[in-house]
């Protein structure tokens, strides 16, 4: 009985169906757990409604999800991009267990250093202000240095991408406009 269920759980794939609809944290960590991390990894690149499924489940800061998160390895730039970005995400819900995936697989600096790809200067002030609100309630005394390097990285990344929106900034580096030789 029991391996007939398996056998219809592994020829399935962990597909949507009615009753399991795709990218449950369970069903990928059952994923991962027979077919094996680096299948799962290359599966979250070749089947993109997978792979943002599986994004905006770490995003949520579940912490199912999260677990997700720990056991894959990303298998491409971008899939390590866009982790960074759902975990970035799933700071501000979840700081303790994001801060403790940090310094193993998924890099601090990344992580905490806003890795959005456009973001305008309120996006930037009121994600800052949400990490840091999160970031203070972590207590642990094994995430604090964590905490304080997340925190470091996250002002950092608010200066950075404030300089460039600043109008100062725009026109102190505004190219010089191209002089055109007459003949």
């Amino acid at each position: 009985m029991i391996g007939g269920a398996l056998l219809i759980f592994s020829v399935s794939g962990c597909r949507e169906s009615k009753w399991t609809p795709m990218g449950s944290a369970e069903l990928v960590l059952s994923e991962i757990k027979i077919g094996g991390a680096a299948n799962v990894a290359k599966r979250i690149d070749a089947d993109e409604s997978f792979g943002r499924s599986v994004m905006n489940g770490i995003a949520s800061g579940d912490s199912t999800w999260l677990e997700v998160a720990r056991k894959i390895t990303p298998a491409s730039a971008t899939a390590e991009a866009s982790l960074d970005i759902a975990l970035a995400a799933a700071l501000t819900k979840a700081p303790s267990p994001v801060l403790s995936l940090l310094g193993g697989e998924y890099q601090t600096e990344e992580v905490c250093g806003m890795p959005f790809l456009k973001a305008d200067s309120t996006e930037v002030v009121s994600y800052h202000d949400y990490a840091v609100q999160a970031l203070q309630s972590v207590r642990s005394p094994s995430l604090a240095a964590t905490r304080d390097r997340c925190r470091t990285a996250l002002d950092s990344a608010r200066d950075r991408r404030l300089e460039r929106v600043n109008p100062a900034y725009i026109i102190k580096n505004k190219p010089a406009p191209v002089r055109r030789r007459r003949r």
